[in-house]
């Protein structure tokens, strides 16, 4: 069992990503280009294929910085073949049980194949470990299946117990992990099956074929906000972990068929504000998108102290709408951030801008990203605008 699915798992765990900002994790390596991005992102794991009770914690992409360790550098994950790695994590409130499935991009099938001696070599990457390794039920060689204990990255004083499956599928190395941190046995059986959930959806994603619930079309019409700041969180979410990141019920977020979102953070080291968001969401019909707009008093952070702004206008979208807020996110007391709503058509996008100087430069920069976003809908690349110079001081 990898130091890298371990020590990530445990920065995505207990990260909430509703609001830009509220993740610790944020990514500052160099990113696969768009299309790998939305493979690794499509055949990780979401809600509606988890055991009943596990609540969406993070997901992110991960460079070879953040995934070597002391025992494994950097340079030798890149000279192996090794692209980015990419987790996504739920936790049961209930019992505090964790599962994460992940994915790891090498540059072909052989890097694969060398990679995983690397990464699943247990006595560098968990030598406190009490781990045995079996052989993988699914997928390509190699593969296997590792059980044992070993230290919680964020609590020595934890110890976990966990089940994990790694296998490969082409150039990628996929697998699920399930951890218990009070003392009882995983099941092993649940494990397997979503090691084999796993291995179809990557089946899929390697063919070109969107898994259920992502649409591979998507990210690449969404604007890259990567590349402009420290990354905290990208990839599909469901309807229902949607309405849960926004508290809500029965809401009409409910009938949406693929959402992407994207955040950043544009500062540095703890004082990552201002903070850049940007989520694009396809419906299956006009109307359907429409309706956010009709239920937007519900769909705003900070609901109360909201204030909607009128007059807001973005070219291209067929209806609009607008707030400015104190972001509970950098504590302020007076409103420093700006959130644009806007429908074209099928597609609902929606552009956060946290933390900024004032809230002037927060509408400004929300502006200038909604209008560059709607202009990439339809397309097959998308470009990230330039940002006002006044947004970082």
């Amino acid at each position: 069992m990898s130091r890298l699915r371990h020590t990530i798992g445990a920065l995505l765990v207990g990260t909430a990503v509703a609001v830009a900002g509220q993740s610790s994790l944020a990514q500052e390596s160099s990113l696969p280009d768009v299309a790998v991005r939305a493979q690794m992102a499509s055949i990780t794991l979401d809600s509606t294929t988890l055991p009943g009770g596990y609540v969406f914690s993070g997901e992110s992409f991960l460079g070879a910085d953040q995934v070597a360790g002391a025992n494994i550098p950097a340079e030798e994950l890149t000279g192996t073949g090794f692209v980015a790695q990419y987790v996504s994590a739920y936790r049961n409130p209930d019992n505090g049980y964790i599962i994460r499935s992940y994915v790891s991009a090498w540059t072909d099938a052989a890097a694969a194949e060398a990679g995983f001696a690397i990464v699943e070599d247990e006595a560098r990457t968990q030598p406190d470990g009490a781990l045995a390794d079996t052989g993988s039920p699914v997928g390509e060689s190699p593969g296997e299946t590792t059980t044992g204990t070993y230290l919680d990255a964020q609590n020595a004083s934890v110890m976990v117990t966990g089940i994990d499956v790694t296998f490969r599928v082409d150039r990628f190395l996929v697998g699920a992990t399930l951890e218990t941190r009070d003392g009882s046995a995983p099941d092993a059986e649940t494990v397997n099956t979503l090691a084999g959930t796993l291995e179809g959806r990557a089946t899929a994603a390697i063919a070109n074929e969107s898994p259920e619930g992502t649409d591979l079309q998507l990210p690449p019409q969404t604007l890259p906000l990567a590349g402009l700041g420290q990354e905290l969180q990208a990839g599909f979410l469901n309807p229902g972990e949607v309405e849960q990141l926004y508290g809500l019920q029965g809401s009409a977020m409910g009938e949406f068929t693929a959402s992407w979102s994207e955040a950043i953070g544009l500062g540095e080291g703890d004082a990552l504000q201002p903070y850049l968001s940007v989520g694009v969401t396809s419906f299956g019909a006009p109307e359907d998108a429409s309706a956010i707009i009709d239920q937007i008093g519900e769909l705003v952070p900070n609901a109360d102290a909201a204030q909607p702004v009128d007059g807001v206008q973005v070219e291209g979208a067929d209806a609009v709408a607008a707030f400015s807020f104190a972001s509970a996110a950098t504590g302020a007391t007076e409103a420093d951030s700006f959130r644009i709503v806007t429908v074209a058509g099928t597609t609902l996008v929606v552009v956060d801008v946290q933390g900024a100087p004032s809230v002037d430069v927060a509408q400004s920069a929300a502006n200038q990203l909604v209008t560059a976003q709607l202009a990439c809908i339809g397309q097959s690349e998308c470009a990230a605008p330039s940002l006002p110079a006044e947004l970082t001081g």
